[in-house]
């Protein structure tokens, strides 16, 4: 439960909320209306930290609305840095998920990466404090949160959702093993943890890049196990098709919905 009071003021049309007491966020967050928009802010550190959210039509902080946290795919680096170009993020939310999740009413949030691939602990403190913030300035349902991401996000995904699972309703890793990702090409460690959120997976057959052999046999191994795991396996989709992934992701949908029900 959130403990802070709340001040509401009028801005186009719109109320929107800013958070005035305790539980103090770190960052400090803008708060947008209807939209994508692109964003920074700046962590304790100094660390600079480029950002998308979308927030969903209809949203005016009276009610509270669900949250997906965005993990982007893999990028060229910024010469001189483990960073990608500015707003990466764009893209990836545009390609994959903002038509398949306009059903769900939620706010998307994506970061991009500070330093590498997702399992950094540079990215895992930034991607946090981030999502935390954003919870603590819109009216955030904290019980109905997704995790997802597709490539480096989906490994992003896998160790996300297996290390934060308090922190998450469900995850929806995309095209990315559930092993760490400098081991996925050999000496693959796997995921080791007794999972207790729910999981939709997606993975291709002819992914061309990321095997899918590893997390069929990892989702195997779950299902054995009794664990709430959804395996859609995609036929015709090569690694660089993202731009056809809406109509699989809008087939997440139903089981999202599902997801926030139980969490209620």
């Amino acid at each position: 439960m959130k403990s802070f009071l709340k001040l509401t003021f009028c801005l186009a049309g719109g109320v929107f909320l800013i958070m005035t007491a305790a539980s103090a966020q770190e960052l400090d967050i803008e708060v947008k209306g209807f939209g994508l928009h692109k964003l920074e802010v700046t962590h304790p550190d100094g660390t600079l930290q480029r950002y998308i959210i979308n927030i969903p039509q209809g949203y005016d902080g009276s009610k509270p609305v669900p949250l997906i946290l965005g993990l982007h795919y893999g990028f060229q680096r910024v010469e001189g840095s483990e960073r990608p170009e500015p707003y990466w993020t764009e893209g990836f939310f545009t390609k994959i998920y903002q038509q398949a999740f306009k059903p769900l009413n939620a706010i998307f949030l994506a970061a991009d990466s500070v330093n590498g691939n997702w399992s950094t602990p540079e990215n895992e403190a930034a991607v946090l404090r981030l999502m935390d913030s954003v919870i603590a300035t819109y009216n955030i349902d904290d019980k109905k949160t997704i995790v997802t991401g597709y490539s480096m996000g989906g490994f992003g995904t896998w160790h996300m959702a297996s290390k934060y699972q308090d922190r998450f309703a469900g995850a929806v890793p995309i095209a990315g093993m559930p092993v760490a990702m400098d081991t996925f090409r050999e000496d693959r460690e796997f995921i080791d943890v007794d999972w207790h959120i729910p999981l939709y997976v997606i993975h291709s057959k002819v992914d061309g890049l990321i095997d899918i052999g590893p997390t069929t046999e990892y989702v195997k191994k779950l299902k054995t196990d009794g664990k709430d795991v959804t395996f859609q396996v995609l036929e015709v989709l090569t690694h660089h098709q993202e731009n056809m992934l809406p109509e699989p992701m809008g087939k997440t949908v139903p089981w999202i919905k599902r997801v926030w029900r139980n969490a209620e």
